[in-house]
C-alpha cells in the first residue's frame, strides 16, 4: 500500500451517499457495417480479462492504524471483474433519451471501496444499431486529463486494427502485472514524511493565499474564493441525477475568439455564462453579482496521447464569469481577463504550491459535507473543466467512436457541473445536474447555442 496524496484523499474525505466523487465517460460506437452478432460478446470478454487489468484499476482505497487514519491504496491481486464490468441492454424504444436516463441513474450509486474504484457498463440496444461504454472512474483516482488518456489510449485511428482495448484493460496484453513496490504498506517513516510533505503545501498554501490577498486589492486582482453569492445551483442534492449534453462544430468557437483576440476556453466559458445567465433568469434566480466557475488548469502535459498518471495534477482558477452583464461580447471579455489573471497567478508558484494553494480552494466546499445549514456565500458556484481529446477519429476493433461526453461531479453545495471535451471538430458540453436543484436541465442546451450565436453576432466584422 501507498498513502494516497491529501489532495486525491479531498475527494474520498468529502464523498457521501448524496454526493458521489466519481466521472463517467460517455463513448457512444457505430459497428462496421459487416459486424456479425458475435461483437459484443468478443468484445465484452475481452473486456472482463482478469490478466489483462491495468495496475491503476487495481488499487481500493484503505484505512487502518498501520497508516495512521490516512487513506491508503491497496493492490487488489485477485480483482472480480464480475463486479466492474456489466452488459446492459436499454429499454424499448432505445433511444438516446433512454441512454441518459440509464447514465444518470449509474452516476446516482456509489463506488464500493472495499474493492477497486471503477465500474463499466457495456450498453447494448440503441435504436440505430450502435453500443455505448459507460466508464465510471474515482476522482480520487485520476484527474480528468488523465481519465482520457486512459479512455482514449486503447483506441485506435486505424479502422482496419484490432486489439483495442476497454479503459481498465492494457492494450499490449504483457500479462499479468507485477505488484508495484510502491503498493506495500506504508512505515511510520513513510507516514512521517508524508506529514512534513502535508506541513511543506500548508506552508505554501498560507503564501500563496497572502500573495493572492495582496493582488485582489489591487486593480486586476485575481478573484478569491467566496466572493461567489449564493445561488440556487448551491443548495442540498439529493442523490438522483440528470445529465444532458450536446456539441458544437469547434470552428464556430475558433472564428469568435480569432476576432476578438480571445481564446477557444474563453468563448466556451463564455457559451456557459450566457447559458446559465438565461436559465436563472428563466427561474427567476439570477443573482445581482456575478456567478463565479472554478475552472481546473493542468499542471502537467495536456497531450491525451501521454502516457497516464495516477492521481490528481491541477490547479484551481476562479473565473467570474460576467453573468451580471447582459451584452455577451463585453462579457468574453470580461472572462478572457479573468482566466488570464487567474493562470498569471498560477504560472507564477511553484507545482506543489499551486496544487496546495488548490486543495485550500477545494477545502472550501468541505463544510457543503457537514450537517445543519450551508454557508451563506459558497466557494464558487460550479465547476467548468475542459478536458482535451484527440482531432482524429478513433476506433474500438473497427467500431467508431461517433460521440463522447463526460458526466462529472455533483455535491452538497455544488448542484451543477460543466464539463467539455474536444473530439474531431466538435465540443461537447455535458451537463451534470441535481435532479431536484437543477430542474430542466436540457434548457441549458438551448441556451448554449443562444449564447454562441449572439457571441457570432457582435464579434467584429460580422
Amino acid at each position: 500500500m501507498r498513502l494516497v496524496p491529501p489532495t486525491d484523499s479531498l475527494y474520498l474525505w468529502a464523498e457521501s451517499q448524496r454526493s458521489p466523487a466519481h466521472v463517467i465517460s460517455l463513448q457512444i460506437f457505430e459497428p462496421p457495417p459487416d459486424a456479425g452478432p458475435e461483437l459484443l460478446d468478443e468484445m465484452y470478454a475481452a473486456m472482463t480479462d482478469r490478466d489483462a487489468v491495468k495496475p491503476a484499476f487495481r488499487r481500493r482505497p484503505y484505512r487502518s492504524a498501520a497508516t495512521a487514519g490516512q487513506y491508503a491504496w491497496a493492490y487488489d491481486e485477485d480483482i472480480d471483474l464480475a463486479l466492474h464490468v456489466r452488459r446492459v441492454a436499454l429499454p424499448r424504444p432505445g433511444r438516446i433519451r433512454e441512454l441518459l436516463e440509464h447514465v444518470g441513474d449509474f452516476h446516482a450509486t456509489l463506488l464500493a471501496r472495499d474493492r477497486p474504484l471503477w465500474q463499466a457498463h457495456l450498453v447494448e440496444g440503441l435504436a440505430d444499431g450502435r453500443f455505448a461504454l459507460c466508464t465510471k472512474m474515482h476522482h480520487a483516482s485520476f484527474d480528468g486529463v488523465n481519465m482520457a488518456r486512459h479512455v482514449l489510449g486503447g483506441l485506435s485511428p486505424d479502422p482496419g486494427a484490432r486489439g483495442c482495448a476497454a479503459p481498465w484493460i492494457t492494450p499490449s496484453r504483457p500479462g499479468r502485472p507485477a505488484t508495484p513496490a510502491a503498493t506495500r504498506r506504508p512505515t511510520v517513516t513513510a507516514i512521517g514524511k508524508g506529514a512534513l510533505r502535508v506541513a511543506d503545501q500548508l506552508g505554501g498554501t498560507v503564501k500563496a493565499l497572502a500573495g493572492a490577498g495582496v493582488s485582489s486589492v489591487r486593480d486586476g486582482g485575481p478573484t478569491l474564493p467566496f466572493s461567489a453569492p449564493h445561488t440556487i445551483l448551491n443548495n442540498r442534492v439529493g442523490s438522483a441525477r440528470r445529465f444532458a449534453g450536446d456539441s458544437w462544430p469547434i470552428a464556430r468557437l475558433v472564428d469568435v475568439a480569432r476576432a476578438t483576440g480571445t481564446s477557444l476556453n474563453d468563448v466556451a466559458l463564455t457559451m456557459c455564462a450566457g447559458a446559465l445567465r438565461a436559465y436563472l433568469i428563466e427561474r427567476d434566480a439570477l443573482p445581482g453579482s456575478s456567478l463565479v466557475a472554478m475552472v481546473p488548469v493542468s499542471l502537467s502535459s495536456t497531450d491525451p496521447s501521454a502516457s497516464a498518471r495516477d492521481g490528481n495534477s491541477w490547479a484551481a482558477v476562479l473565473c467570474n464569469l460576467g453573468t451580471d452583464i447582459p451584452d455577451g461580447l463585453t462579457r468574453l471579455r470580461g472572462i478572457h481577463c479573468s482566466m488570464r489573471r487567474g493562470k498569471r497567478l498560477m504560472s507564477e508558484l511553484d507545482p506543489v504550491t499551486a496544487t496546495a494553494l488548490s486543495g485550500a480552494v477545494l477545502g472550501g466546499v468541505l463544510p457543503n459535507t457537514l450537517p445543519g445549514p450551508l454557508p451563506p456565500r459558497p466557494a464558487f458556484n460550479l465547476v467548468i473543466s475542459n478536458v482535451p481529446a484527440v482531432a482524429k477519429p478513433l476506433y474500438l476493433n473497427g467500431c467508431a467512436l461517433t460521440d463522447a461526453y463526460p458526466i462529472s461531479v455533483v455535491t452538497d453545495g455544488q448542484a451543477l457541473n460543466i464539463t467539455l471535451v474536444s473530439y474531431r471538430d466538435r465540443l461537447s458540453f455535458g451537463i451534470t445536474g441535481c435532479h431536484r436543484s437543477v430542474p430542466h436541465l436540457q434548457r441549458l442546451l438551448v441556451h448554449l447555442e443562444d449564447a454562441l450565436r449572439d457571441l457570432e453576432d457582435a464579434r467584429p466584422g460580422s
